[in-house]
């Protein structure tokens, strides 16, 4: 499952938490595609796992594949979950996609730190406001109308 949201400024916040499904990710980069374009200029993204597990070895393909083809990317920053076979995993997945500018925390102020070098102040206050939040995945749910 997922989420991905544009509120403000340049800053994109992913959110992914499993399970995660190949068709899924397909969907996904439809919808990551239709919001850095709405940004309307080159992006910055907060990527939070912190709800996902293992990812099957067809959803990191896609997911490589899709991280490879962002062009006006300046920076990603990815908040890790605790499982430490997750973090390797993502860790992987990064170094192939092959953006230099992409890192991967444990730490929510070592993320925000180096994040926000590249941040203006709205969207540094949004992002302390996400990594403090303690349901990331529950939170960013869409909620059905009732």
């Amino acid at each position: 499952m997922y989420r991905v949201v544009h509120s403000v400024g340049r800053l994109v916040e992913i959110a992914i938490w499993s399970p995660v499904s190949l068709d899924e990710v397909q969907q996904w980069g439809r919808d990551h595609d239709a919001v850095v374009g709405s940004v309307g200029e080159p992006y910055v993204c907060l990527v939070d796992l912190r709800g996902a597990t293992v990812f099957p070895l067809d959803v990191v393909q896609a997911y490589v594949s899709l991280m490879k083809a962002e062009q006006e990317l300046v920076r990603t920053a990815t908040m890790l979950p605790e499982s430490p076979m997750v973090a390797m995993q993502i860790g992987r997945m990064i170094r192939e996609a092959g953006h230099p500018q992409r890192q991967a925390f444990d730490d929510a102020e070592a993320l925000l730190g180096w994040l926000g070098e590249v941040l203006g102040p709205m969207e540094r206050v949004r992002v302390r406001a996400l990594l403090e939040d303690s349901a990331p995945s529950e939170r960013l749910v869409p909620k059905t109308p009732r």
